[in-house]
């Protein structure tokens, strides 16, 4: 069967609220993450101060609540308390400055490189384990053929949108594809997609053709 990624869950916005993520590179993707959406933002600060008023109890609780419940509880006190975050970048490549800061802080560079028809490359970081950071540029109304995943995958929406079956993502939206989970993307036809992805291990191929053109491809 089938399935779809979905929506991060909240024990991602739990690791990050306690700098207790994977590598540099999940810091990453989810600081930028948190920087284009609001919702994403709003939800781990009010996970730190839950966690902030947990850890001020002098006998705390188990940590057993519903975080959805919690945001609607505190929307309201909390809206426009959370400052926008400066975003200068350039129109052509819309990095997020969590990102732009993580590339200047290691010196990597943006190199672009083919990937398919209409799409291209830039790896940025290689884990120990085939994790890889990488950038995909795609132009309207390309689609990634149907293909499965050996580990997990995040994909960050920086520009433009693209489709997973029948659910849209856009601009700061984060997927998560579970190892196991097939599917095919379709880059929306209203204009260029890029996005920031972080993937463990390579990507499964059923088609022999793809398989083959992945020794290029590196992915």
């Amino acid at each position: 069967m089938t399935e779809r990624g979905h929506a991060l869950d909240d024990s991602w916005y739990l690791d990050y609220a306690a700098g207790a993520l994977e590598s540099d590179a999940h810091g990453v993707i989810l600081a930028s993450h948190v920087e284009l959406s609001d919702e994403a933002r709003d939800r781990v600060s009010v996970l730190e101060r839950v966690g902030g008023a947990l850890l001020g109890e002098s006998n705390p609780a188990p940590l057993a609540f519903d975080a959805d419940e919690i945001f609607r509880q505190d929307a309201q006190e909390m809206a426009g308390s959370v400052p926008a975050p400066a975003n200068d970048v350039s129109p052509d490549l819309p990095l997020p400055q969590a990102l732009q800061d993580w590339l200047g802080r290691t010196g990597t560079r943006v190199k672009w490189s083919f990937l398919g028809p209409g799409m291209s490359k830039a790896i940025l970081w290689r884990g120990p384990k085939g994790e890889r950071l990488w950038l995909l540029r795609a132009r309207p109304g390309m689609s990634i053929p149907h293909h499965g995943h050996r580990g997990r995958e995040l994909t960050l929406v920086l520009k433009g949108s693209f489709w997973d079956g029948d659910q849209q993502y856009g601009p700061g939206d984060l997927e998560e594809a579970h190892p196991g989970v097939e599917h095919d993307i379709r880059i929306d036809d209203g204009g260029e997609c890029i996005c920031l992805a972080l993937t463990e291990g390579k990507l499964r191929f059923e088609n022999p053709l793809l398989r083959a053109f992945q020794i290029f491809t590196g992915l």
